[in-house]
């Protein structure tokens, strides 16, 4: 077996974590005062998505620290499916946030609304979106340099908000100029629905974590060294499965070798392959298990008699 791992900025996730708690609360209070001040419901489903941002960011805090522990007695394959936990926890927010919005849209819908100092409002809210942006952006790059699934659904979510907020501003225009006021409401249930999507793609992509399911890229990865290894004493191989846990890929298959082979050389081999796909992944534990070739017509063990 060989385990490769490479050394992982814990201080710089916890860092880019705490900064997007702290960020998000400061919006929060922004995005609420907007809403105080105009009564507008676009204005509060925006408000009220900061507050998911808030808690799952105070979970992504905790969860980057879980998840760089190492394996350990009671966790011998480690911490790092806490990710998908994390994944899973703010997809279900989102969801749950914006069937509130929904409601609250259509209750305005049907009881009638009345908006004040909009151009306040529309100010702050774009104020909130520019530091979002740059917030999501930050976000996303640090999770895509260290591969952190935690850091990449916190960003997609706050760069989710900069598209809710830009909609809210781009609608409140209309909204200002026109007095159609019935659109605030409407603007708030569209808000809603692309919340839910955002949502609904976090929620599968953390279950299909939590399932071990695979990916076609890395099947492709390890496919990609098993069927063109050059050593030729390596007859065929089977039984190849994968799975992920945060950051670290969990590999393992049969190789089969000639028949005469001596141990030594087929560990060696098996070791060599090994650390091949161990190193593609960057993290990983790659495992391989020796067996002789059963075939009696195999052309490689044919060609190492003759």
């Amino acid at each position: 077996m060989v385990i490769h791992t490479t050394e992982r900025p814990a201080k710089l996730l916890q860092k880019a974590a705490i900064i997007s708690l702290v960020v998000g609360a400061l919006l929060l209070v922004v995005k609420f005062a907007a809403y105080a001040m105009t009564g507008s419901a676009a204005i509060l489903s925006d408000a009220v998505e900061s507050i998911v941002n808030i808690v799952t960011a105070a979970f992504a805090v905790y969860s980057i620290g879980v998840s760089l522990q190492p394996a350990d007695e009671d966790h011998p394959y480690g911490h790092g499916k806490i990710e998908f936990f994390s994944a899973a926890l703010e997809g279900g927010a989102i969801v749950v946030a914006a069937v509130w919005i929904i409601y609250k849209a259509v209750s305005e819908l049907v009881g009638g609304a009345v908006i004040h100092r909009l151009d306040m409002g529309l100010i702050l809210v774009a104020l909130a979106a520019g530091v979002n942006g740059l917030l999501g952006w930050y976000l996303l790059k640090i999770g895509k340099m260290e591969g952190s699934l935690i850091l990449e659904a916190d960003a997609r979510h706050v760069l989710t908000d900069v598209l809710t907020s830009v909609g809210v501003v781009i609608g409140l225009f209309v909204v200002y100029f026109t007095r159609w006021i019935f659109l605030d409401a409407i603007i708030a249930i569209v808000v809603a629905v692309n919340i839910i999507f955002t949502g609904w793609k976090l929620l599968r992509k953390a279950l299909g974590g939590m399932m071990d399911a695979t990916t076609i890229e890395d099947t492709a990865a390890i496919l990609e060294i098993l069927e063109k290894t050059s050593f030729p004493d390596v007859c065929a191989y089977h039984k190849l499965r994968h799975r992920k846990s945060g950051v670290l890929h969990f590999v393992d298959f049969h190789l089969i070798f000639r028949r005469g082979l001596p141990i030594e050389q087929a560990h060696a081999i098996a070791t060599a392959i090994e650390a091949q796909i161990a190193a593609s992944f960057g993290d990983a534990s790659v495992m391989a298990h020796i067996e002789p070739c059963r075939e009696k017509d195999c052309p490689n063990c044919r060609e190492k008699r003759g």
